[in-house]
C-alpha cells in the first residue's frame, strides 16, 4: 500500500489533504513548520489558495498550498501572481515569492513583539 492509500485508509484525511501534505512533504509550504511536529502544529493544517479565491485564484490543486494557520493569515487576500506576472506564474515561483513575502511580515511582526517585551520589562 503506498503512502497516499495509507493515509485514506484510516478514515481521517480527504483525498485533497492526502495529495497536498504528500506533495509538501507535511510541512508548511511557507515556513516549513512540521505538521505532525506537535499536537498545536497539526491543529494548525490548512489548505491555502496561492492566488486567493477572492482574487479570481482557483479551486484547483495547482492553486493550493499546505500551510500552516499563521501564515496563511499573514498571507491573508495578498496575492503572489500580481508580483510575478503571467510569464513566471508556476507554482514553484508563486510559492517562493509567497514564502519571502510572509518572512518579511513575519519580521515585521518579530520586531513590534520585541518592542513590546521592552515595554514590559520596563514596568514590570
Amino acid at each position: 500500500m503506498n503512502i497516499y492509500d495509507e493515509f485514506m485508509s484510516t478514515g481521517h484525511w480527504g483525498p485533497i489533504e492526502t495529495q497536498l501534505g504528500i506533495e509538501f512533504q507535511f510541512k508548511c509550504a511557507y515556513c516549513d513548520k512540521d505538521m505532525f511536529g506537535s499536537v498545536d502544529n497539526y491543529k494548525e493544517w490548512q489548505t491555502d489558495h496561492i492566488i486567493p479565491s477572492s482574487k479570481e485564484g482557483r479551486d484547483t490543486l495547482e492553486n493550493y498550498a499546505l500551510c500552516c494557520r499563521t501564515c496563511n493569515f499573514i498571507k491573508g487576500k495578498w496575492n503572489p501572481f500580481e508580483y510575478l506576472g503571467e510569464l513566471d506564474a508556476t507554482k514553484e515561483n508563486l510559492i517562493k515569492v509567497a514564502k519571502v513575502y510572509i518572512t518579511e511580515k513575519r519580521k515585521l511582526t518579530q520586531q513590534d513583539i520585541n518592542l513590546y517585551k521592552n515595554i514590559i520589562a520596563r514596568h514590570g
